[in-house]
């Protein structure tokens, strides 16, 4: 495979913006996935380039620049923007590839604007598109693993990544980290509940932990698990295994289930400062 040049963009806004909200919280809406793109590209052999528009930048100033291939990570709120950016760099000649929450919900109708539209993408997905790498028109080509992976790289592996976007959030900044995949709950309305729950590596999480605050004073995390704490008591007996009780401050959601009383006191016992809770049935 020849060494290629890669960009990647994770679009967390739609487009411009100079509100209060966004400028204090959009670089703390980073994805994981397209930082995991990263180090997998990296380790792949090729070079990459990997920007967070949180809507503050000049996004035609920030996008990647002679590369051989651009990668975009998407909800389908910035799903335009994406089309956009595709259809320019596609101009130059460039191979583009979609991936994201709306590549999984509306892959026909990216593939009209993209030459690869991904679903469930581990390390030999991307392989695939690198070893192909050429354009895909007028329809792009779906391409999907079976699963989704049953390992990530973790925040050591992804500070290089990680690092210049907590750089652009001014007061507030967020390290994003995740420990399970999938779901265990079966609701009609949720993409995620057709895909089967497996927790990721328990030793990688407090690797993660441990690391964390050699970096940052008084990291705050922000689990992005659709459903934190299944596991609940493998979670707690982990971090509380890995890090000084009250060293980090945590974020997570969870299903209203497993709010009981008894886990709502563990939590704050190991600061963690807000739950978003999510309706299962």
């Amino acid at each position: 495979m020849r060494k290629l040049r890669i960009g990647i963009v994770d679009l967390v806004s739609r487009g411009q913006t100079r509100t209060l909200y966004a400028r204090l919280m959009h670089a703390n809406l980073a994805s994981i996935m397209p930082q995991v793109l990263a180090v997998w590209c990296e380790e792949l052999g090729h070079d990459v380039r990997l920007i967070c528009y949180t809507g503050f930048e000049d996004l035609s100033e920030q996008l990647p620049k002679d590369i051989d291939i651009l990668f975009l990570g998407s909800f389908s709120q910035a799903a335009q923007l994406s089309y956009a950016v595709s259809n320019l760099f596609r101009q130059r000649g460039v191979v583009t590839v979609l991936g994201g929450p709306h590549a999984r919900c509306y892959p026909q109708d990216a593939q009209k604007y993209f030459d690869y539209v991904l679903g469930f993408t581990d390390k030999e997905t991307v392989r695939a598109v690198l070893e192909e790498c050429r354009p895909h028109r007028p329809l792009g080509k779906r391409l999907s693993a079976a699963r989704q992976p049953t390992t990530l790289p973790g925040v050591r592996e992804r500070w290089k990544f990680i690092e210049p976007i907590l750089a652009a959030a001014p007061t507030i900044k967020i390290v994003p980290m995740l420990g399970s995949l999938g779901c265990p709950y079966t609701c009609s309305f949720c993409i995620d509940s057709v895909i089967p729950y497996q927790p990721l590596g328990f030793d990688v999480m407090k690797e993660d932990l441990r690391f964390l605050l050699t970096k940052i004073k008084r990291p705050r995390v922000a689990w992005h698990d659709p459903n934190f704490g299944v596991r609940f008591e493998d979670y707690m007996e982990a971090i509380e295994s890995a890090v000084p009780q009250g060293s980090i401050d945590f974020i997570a959601e969870s299903s209203l289930s497993l709010l009981s009383e008894p886990h709502l006191k563990r939590l704050q016992k190991n600061s963690f400062k807000a739950i978003l809770p999510g309706v299962e049935s």
